[in-house]
Formats: structure tokens, C-alpha cells, sequence
């Protein structure tokens, strides 16, 4: 392999010095493998994603019907956008959960080819995952200057176990612009370009606008990365610098705040929406959680059951599982190093080093919440989380503190680059150029198998062509139509108090109902999202003798047209006393019926 060959895989001004179609093979191969490898790794999400999910099937449904109503409200009525048909007749319902805006827009192409919002939801789980490699590697390429240290964060990143755990949660597989926005910075810091500058904040305003976790995360590390400039680097701050920099990251934070509004109104009508300490504590990270793998993962799942099986007994594995795998972690170490010893070779390698090794460090503090837990056990200890919580905006709207793993593997991916950069280098002092390349794919190779992931299992979820009858004849119907569909979640004590989330009906219930909406699109009493409001708490309590007085009372006061009714559901006993309440009450009327479902109208 000849140098002109090894030019191939470095960055240099020689990329700027004329088209070098062997270049455009180079990026395309990478790119195809990053294609290949998404697909690989959400297997067989590709071929069978047109009418099954992920492993279970009630968040993914969450996930097709926002994107479906995004691309709704954004065609026909903008304005109108968080005021979804979920959970009548409360407003900007949609800011419940993750509006997922910039995912919705990317998914068209697939939404209209197909218009099958599962296909739709499944494409853009695949399209996160390149999202991600590619975000990295560009990040990692422009600061190491080697496309091999680029191929390995993106590998490093995109697939970092923690990200298994995430598989149902499409918003926290959107990751991709949190690099973007990162090297953005480094290069505004570089050369101090405005469209630098400018790229950065439309990359932050991307990323917020695909979930508001890693939105709120990315402020706290562009605040570090800012501040370790200022530290190792005050000389960059000059007038004009800041000036840039701090217009654009306002008109970012205007471009935000109208699709936060929303939140903050549903705030002050909500007393239980924001999350209590004991909540987000419940969700915190154990140090030893950082020694578990999921179970999907290929190699590690296995060995570490015995520590993954103790997270049960505090918020559950699929949050606490994040063990960053032993490749990425020997790369990570190995970089810090090889960054440390030549911190002075580089124009930019005091702050590299002095801003993403801080970063691994303060990204697993405040992973770890607001207490301190070790194998399970409490210690009564501040923790810098509760500042975050108490007084940083935002972030008393977030549960889980564990997913600032994300920042983990970002960290772990750049300072893996600089190590697979120091290998590069080790070789090609000794003129063994071909050995160079292939030592360098062959750590690519041991981290595509130390972070490969089983095949995942799949639910089957229906196409709208076979969707229960009742919902056709619910789109036919005139206007919005305020609709219930009984039974609603079982009213238990337990679960109510300790809030409906828990409830193993409201899960199996309003899951399908909500995706089934979107064939019609009607008001409902019904939804399913991350924060259930006080009126459906009050209808279920109201309908807990289903039919009574009181639940008819409370659901004809609310505004109600339609009462539909699921017999499987309800249990023949209550279907028969429905039956008669039709009978010996002048104010209701059956419509339809159809099989197993009946719809009763109020008059």
C-alpha cells in the first residue's frame, strides 16, 4: 500500500486540492457500511418492520402515532400541532410525551411511501442508528484527521449498549445531532466562521426538537464545552466571537420556544406533571448498573445477567443497563492517554483533552442521580444532579437521569478515535503502511462484535386495512366526535395512588386505542403517552362500575358523543348490564355494532 493510498484514510489539506474520485469510493464504502450495519444491528427490523415492532409493541405504537399526527397537523394545521385527539378534553396533549418534530419531517419520505406509520417509525429506528455513526465519524474525522478513527467512534456511538436498552424509545435513538453540534463548535473555535456558528445552534435546535432528554443534556455539555474553552483558551472569546456565538445561540433558543410553550402551559394546568425526586431518584443509575449489559447484547448479555437481574429491584433493566463494553472502554482509556502525552502536539489538543475526559467524568455523575447508590444500597450524599433538577430549566420535566449515558459513549467514541489514531501512527513510523490499515479495521471489526446485539424478537401490529371495523366506522362519522372506549384502565387502589403508568391495563388498553386513531383522527377520552392527566385519573374512577350513574354523569358533563364498547374487554357481565342500561335510559342509543364492539350514542 503505496502513501498515496494511505492519503486515502487522513484528512489534510490535500482533500481541498481537487476532486479525487478514489476519495468518493472511500467515503461511500464507509457510508454503505454504515448502512449495512444499522440494518445489522436492528435485524430483522428491515424486512419484517412493515407490520410488527420491536420486542413489545405499546411505546413503538406511541412513536408511529406522533409521527403520523406530526406530519398531520404540520401539512393541514401547524398552528394546531399540540393540541392532539389523545386524552379529551384537555389541550396540547401532544406535549404529554417527546413531540419528536424533526424526526416526524425526516420520516415523510417513508411515511408517504408507504403510509404505514409502523413502517414509517421502524425506517427512521434505522435511520437514527446511521444518524448516529455518521454524526461521529464526521466528528471524530475533523478532529483526528483519520477517516479509520472516524469509522471507530461512529461505531463506538451509535452502538454503545446502552443504546439496546433504548431499542422502544425512538426519541432516545435520535442522537445523531448531538456530534454535529459538537463539531460545529470545535470548528467555529478553529477558524471562527458565522456559519459555523450558526450550524452549531441549527444542529442543537434539531437535536432539542427530536427529544427534549438529550436536548436538555446537550445545553449542559455545550455549557462545559464553553467553559473549558474559557479556561484553556480565554484568548478565543474575543468581542466579535461572542457576540456570534451568543446571536445565535438566541435565535436558537427562539426558534425552541414556541414548541415549548406548550410544555409550560400543560405545567401549570398539571400539578403531577413535573417529576418528583422520588421519582427521578427511582430512576437513577447504580454504579454497579455500569457493570450491566442488556440481554440483547450478542456478548456481554449473558455474562453480565447476575448484575443486570438486581436492577429490577429499583426502576427496572431497561434503563440501568449500561455497562459501555469493553472495546469501547480499552479504546477510551488508551485515547485519554494518547491525548494527554501529546495534549501540546496539536493546535487544539489541550482543550480536546480537557473537554471530553471531564465530560466521560461529569456524564457519569449525573447519570447517577440524586443520591449515590451502590449495589443497591443508599448513601446520603449531594449529588450535582439535584442541581440540575432544583435549578436548570428543564429538567424537572426528565425521569431518568441514566440517559446522560448518551454523553458516556460520545466521550468514549472521540477519545476511542484518538486511540485508533495513535495505532494508525505506531505503524506508520515503522513504514508498515498496509499493517496500519488493517490493525485499524480490525479494532472496527472487534468493536462491531463486542457491541453486536441479538436478533430482535418482533410483534406483530396491524396494518390500518385491519384495524377493528368500529374504527372505520368512527372515521365516517362527522366533526371531532368526542369518543370513550370502555373499559378504561381498572381502577385498583394500589396502582392509582402509586400512579396509572403502573396499571397493566391502561398499558394493554390505551396503547392500541391511541394507534388506532390514527385511521379517524376523533377526539378521545382515551390516550397513551408519557404523563397520563388528571381527567383520565377522574374518569376511571368515575367508571369504575361501568354503566352507572356516575359514569354517565361524568362522561356526558365532559362532552362525550360516543360510548364504544369493547364486550372482551368489559366482560360479559357489565356487557349484559350495558345492554339493559340502553333499554331503560332515555338519554343513550345504540348505533352500531359490529362482532365484539358496540357503540352507543348520547343524545
Amino acid at each position: 500500500m503505496n502513501p498515496s493510498t494511505m492519503a486515502l484514510f487522513e484528512i489534510g489539506k490535500s482533500d481541498e486540492s481537487g476532486f479525487d474520485w478514489r476519495r468518493v469510493v472511500v467515503v461511500a464504502l464507509i457510508l454503505l457500511f454504515f448502512v449495512g450495519l444499522a440494518i445489522a444491528f436492528t435485524r430483522p427490523l428491515l424486512w419484517e418492520g412493515g407490520s410488527a415492532t420491536l420486542a413489545e409493541p405499546y411505546d413503538p405504537m406511541l412513536n408511529a402515532w406522533t409521527l403520523k399526527w406530526d406530519l398531520r397537523q404540520l401539512a393541514h394545521n401547524p398552528l394546531n400541532l399540540f393540541n392532539a385527539n389523545i386524552y379529551f378534553p384537555n389541550r396540547y396533549t401532544l406535549a404529554y410525551s417527546e413531540q419528536q418534530i424533526v424526526t416526524a419531517v425526516l420520516s415523510l419520505p417513508a411515511m408517504g411511501l408507504t403510509g404505514n406509520p409502523i413502517a414509517a417509525m421502524n425506517f427512521m429506528t434505522i435511520f437514527h442508528f446511521f444518524l448516529c455513526s455518521l454524526g461521529a465519524y464526521l466528528l471524530v474525522t475533523h478532529l483526528t484527521k483519520n477517516r479509520l478513527a472516524g469509522v471507530a467512534a461512529g461505531v463506538a456511538f451509535a452502538y454503545a449498549p446502552y443504546k439496546l436498552t433504548q431499542m422502544l424509545h425512538l426519541p432516545m435513538l435520535a442522537a445523531g445531532f448531538i456530534p454535529l453540534t459538537l463539531l460545529f463548535l470545535h470548528r467555529y473555535c478553529e477558524d471562527g466562521r458565522v456559519s459555523d456558528a450558526a450550524l452549531a445552534a441549527l444542529f442543537l435546535v434539531l437535536q432539542v426538537l427530536s427529544t427534549w432528554y438529550y436536548g436538555f443534556m446537550l445545553a449542559v455539555a455545550v455549557l462545559v464545552f464553553l467553559v473549558v474553552r474559557l479556561i484553556v483558551n480565554r484568548l478565543t472569546f474575543t468581542l466579535k466571537w461572542t457576540l456570534v456565538l451568543a446571536g445565535s445561540l438566541v435565535i436558537a433558543a427562539a426558534l425552541i420556544v414556541p414548541f415549548a410553550l406548550p410544555y409550560l402551559k400543560v405545567r401549570q394546568e398539571e400539578p403531577r406533571f413535573e417529576r418528583k425526586v422520588e421519582e427521578v431518584d427511582l430512576f437513577s443509575a447504580d454504579l454497579q448498573d455500569f457493570g450491566a449489559a442488556p440481554a440483547a447484547s450478542l456478548v456481554w448479555g449473558r455474562l453480565t445477567r447476575p448484575v443486570r437481574e438486581n436492577t429490577s429491584k429499583r426502576g427496572g433493566p431497561s434503563e440501568r443497563c449500561i455497562f459501555p463494553g469493553l472495546v469501547p472502554l480499552v479504546l477510551g482509556i488508551g485515547g485519554a492517554v494518547y491525548l494527554f502525552r501529546r495534549r501540546y502536539a496539536y493546535r487544539e489538543g489541550r482543550f480536546w483533552f480537557w473537554y471530553y475526559v471531564p465530560l466521560l467524568v461529569i456524564s457519569v455523575v449525573l447519570a447517577l442521580g440524586t443520591s449515590l447508590y451502590l449495589f443497591g444500597r443508599r448513601f446520603d450524599i449531594y449529588m450535582p444532579y439535584e442541581f440540575l433538577y432544583r435549578f436548570f430549566p428543564g429538567f424537572k420535566a426528565l425521569r431518568v437521569p441514566a440517559r446522560f449515558s448518551i454523553f458516556i459513549a460520545l466521550s468514549l467514541a472521540v477519545l476511542g478515535g484518538f486511540a485508533v489514531k495513535g495505532v494508525y501512527e505506531w505503524f506508520r513510523k515503522g513504514h508498515r503502511a498496509r499493517t496500519a490499515v488493517l490493525a485499524c479495521l480490525l479494532l472496527v471489526a472487534l468493536l462491531c462484535v463486542d457491541l453486536m446485539s441479538a436478533p430482535a424478537t418482533m410483534a406483530s401490529v396491524p396494518k390500518e386495512s385491519q384495524f377493528p371495523m368500529v374504527y372505520h366506522w368512527l372515521k365516517q362519522q362527522e366533526g371531532e366526535a368526542p369518543t370513550v372506549e370502555v373499559p378504561l384502565a381498572l381502577y385498583r387502589p394500589r396502582t392509582f395512588e402509586a400512579g396509572l403508568q403502573y396499571e397493566a391495563t391502561w398499558l394493554g388498553f390505551e396503547s392500541w386505542r391511541t394507534y388506532y386513531s390514527t385511521l379517524h383522527w376523533k377526539k378521545l377520552v382515551n390516550g397513551y403517552s408519557g404523563y397520563i392527566p388528571e381527567t383520565y385519573y377522574q374518569a376511571v374512577k368515575a367508571c369504575r362500575r361501568f354503566p352507572s350513574d356516575e359514569a354517565m354523569r361524568y362522561l356526558k358533563a365532559l362532552g362525550v358523543r360516543f360510548i364504544i364498547v369493547h364486550e372482551r374487554q368489559l366482560g360479559p357481565t357489565r356487557t349484559l348490564a350495558m345492554e339493559r342500561w340502553d333499554r331503560t335510559h332515555r338519554d343513550i342509543k345504540k348505533v352500531w355494532a359490529y362482532g365484539y364492539d358496540t357503540v352507543y350514542e348520547f343524545k
